[in-house]
């Protein structure tokens, strides 16, 4: 058996197409995790089918909670808490999650910590795998209040956090998220799903300067983001005025229009996380999404931060993309300050932290 200190929580996330489950000590120490995508499957629709992913969760759930305690080397008696994703997301996917965690919680007699999903990305600077790039802090010597975004396929959004799970909503996106304008940019392109990574990929070879796109709301003073337009441009470019055409880019032509959309994108979301750490008079940022494995995001972002002298919470690639250890993690604070859900659980479409939150 694994000797562990502190509390041990099992973090379960399925708000949409990953079915994902980890054990994290002390909302720091990540003892195992373990992941059931489905991304190849749905690559032939072009996106998450609700259904077809709710249906995969059911199947992976058991092996991964099994595989989790395998690999630490603990039995499901170590538990202090279960804690899930239980808004926002498709809401199939997240009833079989926050099932599980029912189960679970009354077998075994623990806790059941319903995680905003959001507010989860966020907590993810906490992991001990923490890699923020060019600035680097130690999860233990995180301190708030900071401001944070979070970039991924559902959500853009600017935070003021006073601790983890207290945040406030200062600004996002009025249309696309950062995330999903990278899948119908990949997709305008002929590129594969999910189209965040294709992209990234293929602009590290591509020339910015040789496909100009529009950057919204940029320096117009507001804490705004707009991805729709910035996507509609790149359509144009790719395949003329009427957006119907065949693809008129060669190779070299796709890699530059990757190069151009993927700076175009990172300028609008490093301005206006800058901005809102200048109205918030903050010294320090935190960046949690899909969209924080971006390559060119973490370089410039780091950079510019280095610049202005500026403390950067970035968490390492693989807690960037939806995961049960941020869940874990977020459970954990909650776990801590006794923020206990019930076996009457629902879980909601919408979330608590976003623009459309339930209070």
């Amino acid at each position: 058996m694994t000797e562990v200190r502190g509390g041990v929580i099992l973090g379960l996330e399925t708000s949409c197409d990953d079915a994902a489950v980890a054990l994290v000590a002390d909302g720091q120490r990540v003892l195992a995790e373990a992941i059931a995508s489905q991304a190849d499957d749905f690559a032939a629709w072009g996106g998450v089918v609700p259904e077809i992913a709710a249906r995969g969760h059911v199947t992976a759930l058991p092996g991964l909670i099994e595989r989790v305690l395998t690999e630490a080397r603990l039995d499901l008696g170590a538990l202090t808490a279960v804690a899930v994703s239980a808004w926002p997301g498709l809401v199939g996917s997240l009833v079989t999650g926050v099932t599980c965690a029912k189960v679970l919680a009354a077998r075994l007699k623990i806790p059941i910590i319903a995680v905003d999903h959001i507010q989860a990305h966020l907590a993810a600077i906490h992991l001990a795998a923490t890699d923020a790039g060019p600035v680097s802090t130690a999860p233990q010597a995180i301190t708030y209040p900071l401001v944070g975004l979070v970039a991924s396929g559902g959500h853009s959004h600017l935070y003021r956090c006073r601790a983890p799970g207290r945040i406030e909503l200062l600004g996002g996106t009025i249309d696309d998220a950062a995330g999903e304008a990278f899948d119908k940019a990949a997709n305008a392109l002929g590129l594969d799903y999910p189209g965040g990574p294709a992209i990234d990929r293929l602009a590290e070879d591509g020339d910015a300067t040789a496909c100009v796109l529009p950057r919204p709301f940029l320096g117009d003073g507001s804490l705004r983001f707009s991805f729709s337009g910035l996507k509609t441009a790149l359509l144009y470019h790719a395949k003329g005025p009427d957006g119907r055409a065949p693809l008129k880019l060669d190779e070299r032509g796709v890699r530059n229009a990757c190069a151009g959309f993927r700076a175009a994108v990172v300028d609008c979301l490093i301005d206006k996380l800058l901005l809102a750490a200048r109205r918030e008079q903050s010294r320090t940022v935190a960046v949690g999404g899909g969209v924080a494995c971006n390559r060119d995001l973490r370089r410039r972002l780091g950079a510019e931060c280095r610049r202005r002298g500026l403390t950067l919470h970035l968490p390492a690639p693989r807690f960037c993309a939806d995961n049960a250890a941020m869940v874990a993690a977020m459970g954990f604070f909650q776990w801590q300050r006794g923020e206990i859900a019930d076996l009457g659980l629902t879980p909601l479409p919408t979330g608590r932290a976003g623009p459309r939150a339930k209070h």
